[in-house]
């Protein structure tokens, strides 16, 4: 039976004959003879300098720093970077650090159940979880299981992902238990400001004030609107 190398370096690219297919290949059109590791390399590169591979790549990253519809003057900017390098990540992300599209201060994504556990932890400064608080049932109680997507693809980072009422419920859920567990000095009138700098409305800083506890005042915080996106 055959099995994978016990043992490799992470992200480098390994040949098995033994696992290999031999023949002809047709890949997006284009006819690869057989060679065996060669086969597989040539592959690579041309998806690697594909345009179609860069316009993809461009519009995920574009997708998850500048809104679920980037602009397409983003997108443009970041294939085009992609397609003169051949590939060269490192100088996609230097286009897309340049681009003014992804630092626009104005919350444009919806945070993901990651993305929304990991800041309500911080914005408490918990640093250490005791033997009671475990992510990983919270996380899947969200709908985002640690380290388990449901394809090759990962987890979709647009709201229509994540904005259903039943989710919105589990968020609110978990919010009032990691409420229920911060510091009895953390006053949720003087946070809101703190985390969410420029964003706070008027509206979620009169509903924190007026809770009838300090433990809700801190679970509609988290599942304020401007906490809920990023």
């Amino acid at each position: 039976m055959l099995g994978l190398p016990p043992t490799g370096t992470p992200g480098a690219f390994v040949y098995q004959p033994a696992l290999h297919e031999p023949g002809t290949r047709t890949v997006v059109g284009k006819r690869y003879k057989e060679g065996g590791e060669a086969q597989a390399l040539a592959i690579l590169r041309d998806l690697a300098a594909a345009p179609a591979t860069a316009s993809f790549i461009a519009t995920k990253l574009a997708r998850h720093f500048a809104g679920d519809t980037p602009p397409p003057a983003m997108v443009d900017r970041l294939a085009a970077a992609f397609v003169q390098t051949r590939g060269d990540l490192p100088t996609v992300y230097r286009a897309l650090i340049d681009s003014p599209e992804a630092w626009d201060p104005a919350p444009a994504k919806f945070k993901t159940p990651w993305e929304w556990t990991i800041s309500s932890l911080r914005a408490f400064s918990v640093s250490e979880l005791g033997p009671q608080q475990q992510l990983a049932p919270v996380l899947t109680q969200l709908g985002q299981p640690a380290w388990r997507p449901g394809s090759p693809a990962g987890f979709d980072d647009t709201a229509a992902s994540w904005l259903a009422p039943d989710a919105l419920l589990r968020r609110v859920e978990v919010a009032q238990r990691f409420a229920d567990r911060a510091s009895t000095s953390i006053d949720a009138r003087e946070l809101a400001p703190k985390i969410l700098q420029g964003t706070l409305t008027g509206e979620t800083a009169l509903v924190v004030s007026r809770a009838e506890s300090s433990a809700t005042a801190l679970a509609l915080l988290l599942a304020s609107p401007e906490f809920l996106r990023r």
